[in-house]
């Protein structure tokens, strides 16, 4: 089987585990074109309940979740953690060692941790905060005492409460003709019109979680836009029109 295969797979048993026992279900840490993919399938599938969840504010690795009629959306496991299948633990480092991104996620599956059991990792000078599937939590917090030359002490936490996405990010005023995808995404990133119309028509472009090829495609005011390598935008709000006409619009680049 294919990946895309297999994925699709994975939602079917998801989807049908969930109606059969009803219970809330799920599958592991999905990527963006992972989660893109996923909404493209169940786009025919009705009366399916969905949605992606990766404990962080602005997550990009991200799992699906399936809802029972009982739970109608997302805010159920926010509301009861403790069903949560997905957990953040606090990586805390010596005052001596340096450490990236890479380094943390090398040292887990050092473990035998697969990555799709690992999502989003948000690094600070004292270590890192990482989400992780909740049921290899304990293995990590046993097992995890050192992060290349440097000593580390895990922690556990019971809910992603209090935990913030500490990526920088810069605050942008935008000008466009119209909202159009090419040209938003060449004001938001700095690139040339033929560049963004030229990653759009690649695959790498993904509006609200979903590759998007069009590039007249319109961009709703709080959309979020990623181009694969560049990093993500979101199109925060409606600054008004200019005397001559253009469209301006606030960004937040990370």
């Amino acid at each position: 089987m294919t990946e895309s295969e297999l994925l699709k797979a994975r939602i079917d048993d998801c989807i049908g585990l969930c109606e059969e026992s009803y219970l809330i279900t799920n599958t592991n840490f999905l990527d963006i074109y992972q989660q893109s993919s996923v909404i493209e399938y169940l786009r025919n599938k009705k009366g399916v309940r969905f949605d992606f969840y990766g404990g962080f504010e602005d997550s990009e690795r991200k799992i699906a979740l399936f809802f029972p009629e009982y739970a109608e959306s997302l805010e159920y496991i926010k509301e009861n953690s403790e069903l949560s299948p997905i957990t953040s633990i606090r990586i805390s480092k010596d005052d001596f060692s340096t450490l990236s991104h890479r380094d943390y996620l090398g040292a887990v599956m050092g473990l035998g941790i697969k990555r799709e059991a690992v999502g989003d990792i948000f690094v600070t000078e004292k270590g890192c905060t990482m989400a992780v599937i909740k049921s290899v939590a304990p293995f990590i917090k046993e097992n995890l005492i050192s992060v290349g030359r440097g000593s580390v002490k895990v922690e556990i936490n019971e809910s992603f409460e209090n935990e913030h996405n500490n990526s920088a990010f810069e605050t942008k005023r935008c000008y466009v003709s119209s909202m159009r995808l090419d040209g938003v995404l060449s004001a938001a990133f700095a690139i040339s019109r033929n560049t963004a119309v030229e990653a759009i028509r690649k695959g790498v472009v993904l509006l609200n979680g979903i590759v998007v090829q069009k590039p007249d495609a319109r961009v709703p005011f709080g959309s979020k836009l990623v181009i694969h390598g560049k990093g993500k935008v979101m199109v925060d709000e409606d600054a008004g029109v200019t005397k001559k006409g253009r469209q301006a619009f606030i960004i937040r680049k990370y």
